[in-house]
């Protein structure tokens, strides 16, 4: 996929979850236990990273030339942690702000060798670690912890963007409601979503 990209001729950023899921109860007994396997630090925040991936993909992407950047999302949520859409509907659970760290690392600054590239990933995570504990033990929700990199800026969501949000939410919801209501009285709807269903499931098949 990776000489995929690279052939195209464009430019494509690649989005890289290393713990493989969210942090589910299920999935952090699991972080755990390999924790303890491998020797490796308990974390409260979050679950360990998989090197492997990490690993091919970066040194796959470097040896076809297709990467010189490297971006670190890190992301606190204010309050409340919504792990599932249940918690949303059933328990009204919803966080009242949400920060994100962005920092941009260039790939020449990380190791060269697989091993090097691995420890990165472990060293990495256990400084990302240390931000969200500190964030999460912030006393003052209104003030972001997150430890500013050199050169780095704060942004604010502008009253713009909030507004395009608002209507994003308003134009789908009224789309989705639209489309449930014509499913169901509107006959050539159904045979149409039948045939877009059909389609669809027959593509990934093949």
């Amino acid at each position: 996929m990776i000489d995929y990209y690279a052939d195209s001729g464009f430019n494509y950023q690649m989005l890289l979850f290393p713990e493989g899921t969210d942090k589910c109860p299920l999935a952090t007994a699991r972080s755990e236990k390999h924790a303890k396997e491998k020797g490796l630090p308990h974390y409260d925040y979050l679950l360990h990273a998989r090197t492997t991936g990490f690993v091919h993909i970066v040194q796959r992407m470097r040896k076809r030339g297709y990467i010189k950047w490297l971006y670190d999302v890190t992301i606190g949520f204010g309050e409340a942690i919504v792990q599932s859409e249940v918690d949303l509907v059933c328990y009204g659970l919803c966080p009242k702000d949400i920060q994100y760290q962005v920092v941009k690392i260039p790939i020449d600054s990380l190791p060269s060798g697989d091993d090097g590239l691995a420890k990165w990933l472990h060293s990495h995570w256990a400084k990302k670690e240390e931000k969200l504990k500190l964030f999460y033990s912030r006393e003052d929700p209104d003030i972001s912890t997150f430890p500013m990199p050199e050169g780095g800026k704060e942004f604010e969501m502008s009253d713009a963007a909030f507004d395009g949000r608002i209507f994003v939410v308003t134009f789908w919801t009224f789309v989705f409601v639209m489309w449930t209501y014509f499913l169901f009285t509107v006959k050539y709807v159904g045979w149409l979503a039948l045939i877009a269903i059909t389609f669809f499931v027959g593509s990934q098949k093949v």
